[in-house]
């Protein structure tokens, strides 16, 4: 009798042992890193707010109020008193080249050039350092700050470097330009057609290519151009990281190639790569190696991401692809990059074999064309969490915008690029069409995720300038005071969740970061303001303090 007593006696003290943690002796485990005395933005609807984190490891172990967090501090704890900073999740970027990126910073930089003398002399500054024998490359510059706003051409740089063999991208990445030299080494000459996708920009009068190449035309000259070695790839690559750092960015989804698989394995396996890479090969290669590739790299560090293809061009260059001629020249709607039943083939075999899209659409009538493929795969295959993706969703209709949340296709969409083309969206394309461009609060009201990046190099990696698009709709000027549609403003906690958690969710990783959580990565950035009260202008002068990617610290800011 006194044994079945003392049996029960110790199953009740277990149950209770079990169900109460607090009240056993076991020891609470001890915190690599605690940061104390912030201001946290969880993105977690359920504690949004927190002071104080726990880090052991890569994970967060617990969050919460200063008292609470103290008790995970231990003899080996680094503990940082933020003296109330500002912290948030990691920015994750949810589109850009990075590649392209690093590599930008050892081309010639054309960015902000207000004039072709301004050009030139970039051009001639970085001439001075090319080994003999290459080409020079660069990108950047954008014919809409020219004081005539007119397409430059080939004569600007055969005056200044006739010998040399030059090929420099618009700012969006669609459009080149290119001297006689280039031309000449490709063969492009009066008589050569348009590839199918493409256009060779000829000079009205004489017949001959003016050194403006769009969209497939540019891989005429750019076959040609040899490619970077892998000891520059990698420097690009660590140029990149240190931009990312910089800025607070601890994850990023790269359209470059499934090459870059390998380079970014070399890199962590030398304790160099400093975020979480999600790579996207082209669309249209071998699903077969695909497959293997995404078995092999699946990890939180480095995995096969979505397969990006493209619908149509940029606004800018006037290759996106509407269902209206455009307003400034209405010999053109635009350049489609393939047939709907091309896109159509596309999406139908790499969504049968499991695979994430993302295709490229910034005009209404691609925007359509996607959505409907999209459409077509749910019917034939079936339905699945697929979660597939329009890189832009840049011009909409607003018939389309609801079904974006009915087919769950996540809106990925670049903030930055509003305050840029507003300058001259209108005088492309119209005001009424300009109604539903950039509609983040119109497909957020309909249920859709929004996943936000930079599209870096096309603009800075730096996640502020983002934030401050998507709460202001002004270009950094201010102008204009109200914001252009300023009713698809967001709040600025909804921009955040866009930055983090929608990007998170939008590379099936929602359930490893993207919100500060125990148990969730240790991928946090501490600013010098908090973005949740200054002014909006403030947010552009905000800046880095702490990056921790991991669990561990991997930038920090000497000068406050």
């Amino acid at each position: 009798m006194k044994e079945h007593i003392v049996m029960q006696l110790l199953t009740v003290f277990l149950f209770l042992t079990a169900i109460f943690p607090s009240g056993c002796q076991q020891k609470k485990p001890k915190a690599d890193l605690v940061l104390k005395n912030g201001n946290f933005f969880t993105v977690n609807k359920l504690r949004p707010k927190v002071e104080a984190i726990a880090i052991r490891g890569n994970r967060i172990l617990a969050t919460g109020k200063d008292e609470e967090i103290d008790r995970f501090i231990g003899e080996n704890t680094r503990v940082i008193d933020l003296n109330g900073m500002f912290g948030c999740p990691g920015f994750n970027d949810a589109h850009l080249h990075f590649l392209s990126g690093g590599m930008s910073k050892m081309e010639v930089d054309l960015t902000g050039a207000k004039s072709i003398r301004e050009i030139q002399k970039r051009v001639i500054k970085k001439l001075r350092s090319l080994p003999p024998g290459s080409w020079l490359t660069g990108r950047g510059w954008d014919q809409s700050l020219f004081p005539d706003k007119k397409w430059p051409t080939k004569k600007i740089l055969d005056s200044i470097a006739p010998d040399v063999p030059i090929f420099l991208r618009r700012v969006c990445g669609h459009v080149a330009l290119v001297n006689t030299k280039a031309l000449h080494i490709a063969g492009i000459n009066a008589g050569t057609p348009n590839p199918p996708a493409g256009e060779i920009v000829k000079d009205p009068v004489t017949g001959k290519p003016t050194g403006i190449l769009k969209e497939e035309a540019m891989n005429l000259v750019s076959q040609y151009i040899p490619p970077p070695s892998k000891e520059t790839i990698e420097k690009a690559v660590e140029i990149a990281l240190e931009e990312a750092r910089k800025f607070g960015v601890t994850s990023v989804q790269d359209n470059t190639s499934a090459d870059m698989l390998d380079v970014y394995q070399k890199l962590l396996n030398k304790g160099k790569l400093t975020c979480r890479v999600s790579e996207w090969p082209p669309l249209q290669e071998d699903l077969k190696r695909y497959k293997k590739l995404k078995q092999k790299y699946n990890g939180n560090m480095i995995h096969f991401g979505l397969l990006k293809g493209f619908s149509d061009g940029s606004m800018g260059s006037r290759t996106a692809a509407f269902f209206q001629p455009y307003f400034d020249d209405p010999t053109t709607r635009g350049i489609f990059q393939m047939t709907q039943d091309e896109l159509n083939n596309l999406v139908l075999c790499a969504d049968k074999e499991g695979f994430q899209i993302g295709i490229h659409a910034i005009g209404d009538a691609a925007n359509r064309m996607v959505l409907d493929a999209y459409s077509l795969a749910r019917k034939i295959n079936g339905v699945r969490d697929s979660r597939h993706r329009i890189e832009h969703a840049q011009v909409l209709t607003k018939e389309d915008i609801p079904r974006f949340k009915e087919l769950g296709v996540i809106a990925s969409m670049q903030p930055t690029h509003c305050i840029e083309d507003l300058r001259w969206a209108e005088t492309r394309i119209g005001l009424e069409r300009c109604r539903y461009a950039y509609a983040w609060k119109s497909l957020k009201k309909q249920g859709a995720v929004l996943a936000f990046g930079t599209d870096w190099p096309v603009v800075s990696l730096n996640p502020m300038e983002g934030l401050y698009a998507a709460v202001t709709r002004r270009d950094t000027s201010g102008y204009p005071r109200k914001g252009w549609f300023p009713q698809e403003r967001l709040t600025i906690q909804e921009a955040i969740e866009a930055y983090t958690l929608g990007s998170a969710y939008a590379e099936f990783r929602e359930k490893e970061k993207g919100s500060l959580v125990p148990g969730k990565l240790a991928d946090i950035v501490i600013l010098d303001h908090n973005l949740l009260e200054i002014p909006s202008e403030e947010i552009l002068k905000t800046r880095v303090v702490y990056t921790i990617m991991n669990g561990k610290i991997v930038y920090e800011r000497k000068y406050r």
